[in-house]
């Protein structure tokens, strides 16, 4: 009886063994087939969309346990193909029920004459909240979108191809470049702005492969020159001058985003009141300035041209004989007021721009009612701005030694 216990439990432990070793192996195989599908993955995205795709800020949404789905097309990629995209790129990640886990999008089309009219006619001309400076043109603008999980960002940007872009039975002098990107944020209202950074510049990357591919007639876009940029509840020591209590501006908490370095060809500092509740008076709650020398000049103001918010552009708000003004409502902008200066620094004829926003509640009214002292003060704030940036030793303007400056005008930033 013994013996056959024995037996019995030898059996069992070679059973369990080979359970064990069963198990131990499948894992295994398991961890080594997930390793392989996220290097196929890795290789699949370092080579999607002409190898243009920002891979190492994309790695963390690559999966390990499904194969990317990647489309691909375009005139620069096919030249035989008939399509009014240069490049047409989507790379999809995990099975989501109703949308993929993350998605990529990348796509530059032409834009025939056409096309580039009804572009400019399509809604309210605008600056764009870029975040890079940008040459004479080119012109764009981020945002950011839910999704389903998390969130996405995206940059759009226009480029001037003055020669003409080769190899289409249509003739097409501008292009456009959209870039979709996945966001490690919540929702869109938590993206950060490195995230919108790194989609403006995969535009610019992308942008750059089809003017490196054409011969448009001009220069690629520098990505170089784009501003570290540092938030906080101090001001960096490029915008220290932004002091609101030397200024008279809201008095309460502010929180300031400006250049952590000083870049020769652009700079900008902001500040912006934290409170909730619009504060009595109609004192300043937001201040920025932003200077830009060289081709980065004559790109702002070209884009301000565009956007009709250049100085010389539109006649002031009638006013009554004392001096009182109407401000309407705007769906997404609130009122503010910009002025404006040109210098001569390092980089060559500069513009600084600086834009003062008062605390205006407009309730459910449509039109706000700006006495006529009020609406004094509100240019009184904005030169004072001015006056102080461009005399800060450690502000932008004396970093670029710049000299003979001229005011040339203010421009109201509201609907009348």
């Amino acid at each position: 009886m013994r013996g056959i216990r024995g037996r019995t439990w030898l059996l069992l432990a070679a059973a369990g063994a080979a359970v064990l070793a069963l198990i131990g192996g499948t894992a295994v195989w398991f961890s080594a087939d997930r390793d392989r599908q996220r290097s196929d993955n890795l290789e699949q995205l370092g080579r999607a969309c002409a190898g243009l795709l920002p891979h190492e800020r994309l790695r963390g949404f690559v999966p390990d346990d499904s194969a990317g789905v990647l489309e691909e097309y375009g005139t620069m990629l096919d030249p035989g193909r008939e399509s009014r995209a240069l490049l047409d790129c989507t790379l999809a990640w995990g099975p989501g029920r109703w949308e993929p886990e993350a998605l990529v999008q990348v796509r530059a089309e032409a834009l025939i004459a056409a096309q580039a009219a009804a572009d400019d006619d399509e809604g309210p001309r605008t600056v764009g909240d870029f975040p890079m400076p940008l040459p004479a043109g080119a012109r764009g603008g981020t945002m950011a979108d839910d999704r389903l999980n998390g969130s996405a960002v995206s940059a759009s940007l226009r480029v001037e191809c003055p020669s003409g872009l080769r190899g289409r039975s249509r003739p097409a002098e501008s292009f456009r470049v959209t870039v979709d990107l996945p966001s490690a944020a919540d929702d869109e209202y938590d993206v950060p702005d490195a995230d919108r950074l790194l989609a403006a510049r995969t535009a610019v990357d992308v942008a750059n492969w089809v003017l490196g591919h054409q011969d448009c007639g001009r220069e690629p876009i520098r990505t170089s020159a784009s501003p570290r940029q540092a938030e906080g509840s101090e001001p960096t020591e490029l915008c220290a001058w932004a002091d609101p209590d030397e200024l008279d501006f809201a008095a309460e908490d502010w929180e300031f985003t400006g250049d952590a370095r000083y870049d020769g060809r652009a700079g900008s500092c902001a500040g912006r009141t934290t409170g909730f509740g619009v504060p009595d008076g109609m004192p300043v709650v937001e201040l920025k300035a932003e200077s830009w020398s060289g081709e980065f000049a004559r790109g702002a103001y070209e884009r301000h041209t565009y956007a009709g918010t250049a100085p010389g552009q539109g006649a002031r708000s009638p006013a009554a004989p004392d001096g009182t003004v109407a401000i309407r409502t705007a769906e997404f902008s609130p009122p503010a007021l910009a002025l404006w200066a040109g210098s001569v620094c390092d980089g060559g004829p500069s513009y600084h721009r600086i834009v003062v926003t008062p605390g205006i509640s407009f309730d459910d009214e449509q039109e706000v009612t700006v006495e006529g002292q009020v609406r004094k003060r509100f240019s009184a704030d904005a030169r004072a701005a001015l006056d102080r940036y461009l005399a800060a030793d450690a502000g932008w303007p004396k970093r670029a030694h710049c000299h003979d400056t001229k005011v040339l005008g203010e421009v109201e930033e509201w609907l009348r």
